[in-house]
């Protein structure tokens, strides 16, 4: 039998990089001492320092000191309050644990990102502890809870191939029970843009299923980013289970990766484009001299074949025991938790001359109690990822194979292996994720009580009885919230469906491929007997049309020429004052938009003012081309801007015009070219009368994060132009547009973050009622999308809540519009697929009353790739529909 011995920090650097465990396996070799060579990236590019060694050393340091400080005692015996608590860890965090004259010395930028991390650290932390003390845990066993868990150390052998056995062991950071969901948690916290959540959320899946083998603990999992902008990733413990085969994948591959860099055969190792920017091999050029083109290489992939040959776990394959004894220290001849390692982190040595030296405090105290570390919840503002959602993909009749809870997947992810086979009617197995439609036929109401149904049908309740709202209510918004896998999108789409059936036309942005399925409508032979009609009746009505800016897998969307607003547009507004300031308004949003998408560094509020100058200038009696934008720059005295040099640098104005140019006629040019004009005239008019336009905008074949905002602004800005010259408010009436966005924290976060379609988007929640224009939105998290927003948004669908905060901030939501109603506590840990809803003039009947949303009339399945929408637009004809 072959035993071979790797750490949880290795487990790390293999899932960051697997040629990073490359060269450090044969720099490990090389140095013939027996100390492991471990090389970290802290960086993922980008302008801004990074601080991740400093605030990872400083915490560590902060919570072993913590576990017997009769200070940190006492803040906890005094806690009342979350800021008051946290000031106090913070006032003996710097005296104990910081060389604040050596911190001094540091650049501003690292001393301004690692002081905004550690605040957050700590505010969750006391938010945790507050919580606690208010449930009457003592001061005492609460700080054995935070600072003294015995479990953090796991110690498991994996068998991973014939006669390969690999024993980890280390200690895990951060793991907590966290009293107010009843669950273990492990979390990652990181100091990097999320630039790579998926790989980051994986190496927190290994750390969890170790975890739980050693202690049985089944610990949800988390990847929080502090810096430089708070976002948070999530994951249920049945996601990362279901993925416990890449997980053996991971370790079985480090072997194969370690024999190569020995000369031992084995399996080169790819590279993760990712981390270059941070990597001292790719800046040598040795890991391309050395290992090939980064897409170069592969993995261990026997598990994933032998699943799939079984239909589950490999037999004999999954072998997974935990060392006797863990928590009292390696077993004799294992290598310790802090075995020797050389750490090549050029930061860490610089984060050891800020952090205290762990002698000059007093240890751990011996015996202490079993517990749990770190903070709780995502920080304020702080985005939560979308994880695969409930309901699962439907079986077709015939059992095919449902989605697993896996999450988040990669696009176009096929199921897990060892998911569940889907039974109509059946509820899921323990640990699957439900599907609140598909309520058992024998409870499902008779047709009788649908067949005289008035409005949207939303669900039914537990007694059976049909869930209805007003149409007309979309005009006021609708925000659906529930935590990940609440079911939140597939009430969404359920409201999506029922507008279209309403004759509303929807415009929806797709940008995963989770809503671009719409387009497919479920077999009627799956529908239950009471919908057949409904079903039918959305089939007649529903006009799809995919649209693809700046590729040709759907109906290919472009930008060129920009709609500007033109004096005879704006006529109807008869008030000059307010005529001026729409003009102002949309000029100001156009001229942002480019500047965002230019990104040229420099002075953007420079940029912006000389931009909305030209704009101002430029003669709209024809539509104005990017083109004639980037001469306008050029030579702004062709338009009479005389003094540019007033407005803006000229290095900066040329620098613009040559990013604008690149729209123009470079490789970025897609945006601009070919294609239909964006228009919202041509896009709510159907091809076929009776018909009801259904656009769903799908953003997934656009190259970068950057693009996909940039559109979303531009188009959200044209809608606004759009309301605001063709629809006329003083005349009331109905609903002209119900505009859909999933996952509203990406675009619209809370806090002082401002991507570029924010301000677009907030203007068209506060404008777009009054213009027939309603919004719906969903998210995971009440907290992480901008409070304006759901201020504006006057009904609400409420699923299950998972943590304490966003009970409280939904009961602030009900506090401003005259009392937060009884049932809100509830929605905490309510089962998954419940809604209770509230709404302008709801019938009295309905307040309060939990329902499940009713089946999809159209599919609901994993996200589509680019290719799979234009297979599916071909197949369907939908290339020659609309605009």
């Amino acid at each position: 039998m072959r035993l071979v011995h790797v750490n949880v920090t290795q487990l790390r650097v293999a899932a960051t990089c697997p040629r990073l465990h490359w060269f450090d396996t044969r720099a490990t070799a090389e140095r013939r001492d027996g100390q492991k060579v471990v090389s970290r990236i802290w960086r993922k590019g980008g302008e801004t320092p990074g601080c991740g060694a400093l605030f990872h050393t400083a915490v560590e340091r902060f919570n072993a000191a913590a576990a017997s400080s009769d200070e940190v005692l006492s803040a906890l015996e005094a806690a009342r309050d979350v800021a008051g608590l946290q000031q106090a860890l913070m006032r003996w965090f710097n005296a104990s644990c910081l060389d604040l004259d050596a911190l001094a010395a540091r650049p501003v930028p690292l001393r301004l990102g690692f002081i905004s991390a550690v605040q957050v650290y700590m505010e969750e932390l006391a938010r945790l502890a507050v919580h606690a003390r208010a449930a009457g845990l003592p001061a005492a066993e609460l700080r054995g809870q935070l600072f003294g868990d015995s479990r953090k150390r796991v110690d498991v052998t994996f068998h991973v191939g014939e006669d390969v056995h690999v024993h980890v062991t280390g200690a895990i950071d951060y793991v907590y029970f966290d009293p107010r969901l009843g669950k273990h948690r492990i979390v990652d916290y990181k100091l990097t843009p999320a630039t790579s959540p998926n790989s980051d959320l994986f190496q927190v899946f290994t750390y969890a299923l170790m975890h739980h083998h050693q202690h049985g603990t089944r610990p949800d999992v988390a990847v929080f980013y502090l810096h430089p902008t708070r976002s948070v990733r999530e994951a249920r413990w049945e996601e990362v289970e279901a993925k416990r085969g890449k997980v053996h994948e991971l370790i079985a591959s480090m072997v194969a990766w370690s024999d190569h860099a020995l000369g031992a055969g084995g399996l080169l190792p790819p590279g993760d484009r990712a981390y270059c920017d941070g990597c001292k091999h790719e800046r040598s050029g040795a890991c391309v001299a050395e290992l090939g083109h980064k897409d170069r290489g592969a993995w261990d992939r026997r598990w994933t074949a032998l699943e799939a040959t079984t239909g589950g776990a490999p037999e004999g394959r999954e072998r997974v025991a935990a060392g006797a004894d863990a928590a009292d220290g390696p077993a004799a001849g294992e290598p310790a938790v802090d075995e020797p390692m050389v750490d090549e982190d050029p930061e860490l040595e610089e984060a050891l001359a800020v952090v205290k030296p762990a002698a000059e405090r007093p240890r751990p105290a011996a015996g202490s109690s079993r517990g749990q570390e770190a903070p709780a919840e995502a920080p304020r503002g702080g985005a939560r990822a979308k994880p695969a959602e409930g309901p699962p993909t439907e079986a077709p009749r015939g059992g095919a194979r449902a989605k697993a809870a896996e999450g988040p997947p990669s696009r176009g992810q096929k199921a897990s292996p060892g998911a569940a086979r889907a039974k109509p009617a059946e509820a899921p197995p323990a640990g699957e994720r439900s599907t609140p439609a598909a309520v058992d036929t024998k409870a499902t109401p008779p047709e009788a009580r649908t067949a005289n149904v008035t409005g949207m049908l939303l669900g039914f309740d537990d007694g059976g009885a049909p869930v209805c709202m007003d149409p007309a209510v979309l005009r006021t918004h609708v925000s659906v919230v529930g935590a990940a896998g609440s079911g939140k999108t597939w009430m969404a789409k359920v409201i999506a469906e029922e507008a279209l059936r309403a004759g509303v036309p929807v415009l929806a942005i797709d940008p995963q491929g989770d809503l671009v399925q719409m387009m497919e409508a479920r077999p009627r032979a799956d529908m239950p007997a009471e919908l057949h009609r409904a079903w039918e009746e959305l089939q007649e009505r529903m006009e799809p049309r995919i649209l693809t800016p700046g590729s040709s897998h759907g109906l290919r969307l472009c930008l060129d020429p920009l709609r500007l607003p033109s004096a005879s547009e704006l006529s109807h507004i008869a008030n000059p004052a307010l005529r001026a300031e729409e003009e102002e308004g949309l000029l100001v949003a156009v001229a942002a938009n480019l500047v965002s998408l230019c990104a040229c560094g420099g002075e953007e509020e420079s940029q912006r003012t000389f931009l909305y100058q030209v704009l101002r200038q430029l003669p709209r009696a024809a539509p104005v081309r990017l083109r004639d934008i980037v001469a306008a720059v050029t030579a702004p005295e062709d338009l009479g801007i005389d003094e540019a040099d007033t407005l803006i640098r000229k290095s900066e104005r040329e620098r613009l015009a040559r990013r604008l140019n690149t729209f123009v006629q470079g490789p970025s040019a897609r945006l601009f070219t070919g294609g239909t004009r964006l228009d919202f005239t041509e896009l709510l008019r159907p091809s076929t009368p009776g018909r009801v336009p259904l656009n769903i905008v799908y953003l997934n074949a656009l190259s970068n994060d950057d693009e996909k905002h940039f559109f979303l602004a531009a188009l959200a800005t044209e809608l606004y132009r759009w309301m605001i010259t063709t629809v006329d408010a003083s005349t009331g009436g109905g609903v002209n547009l119900l505009f859909y966005i999933d996952e509203a924290r990406d675009w619209i976060p809370a806090g002082g973050s401002k991507p570029p379609a924010k301000q677009p988007l907030i203007r068209l929640f506060t404008q777009g009622r009054k213009y027939g224009v309603g919004c719906l939105l969903c998210t995971q998290s009440p907290r992480s999308v901008d409070y304006n927003v759901f201020g504006n948004t006057s009904t609400k669908l409420i699923g299950r809540l998972e943590a304490a905060q966003d009970v409280d901030r939904v009961i602030d939501w009900f506090t401003n519009e005259g009392g937060a109603p009884s049932w809100v506590a509830a929605r905490k840990g309510a089962p998954k697929g419940s809604f209770v809803a509230r709404w302008p003039d709801m019938p009295a009947e309905l307040s309060g009353r939990a329902f499940k949303g009713r089946t999809l009339f159209t599919r609901h399945a994993g996200a589509w790739s680019p290719d799979r929408v234009e297979r599916a637009v071909t197949e369907a004809g939908l290339r020659g529909t609309g605009g």
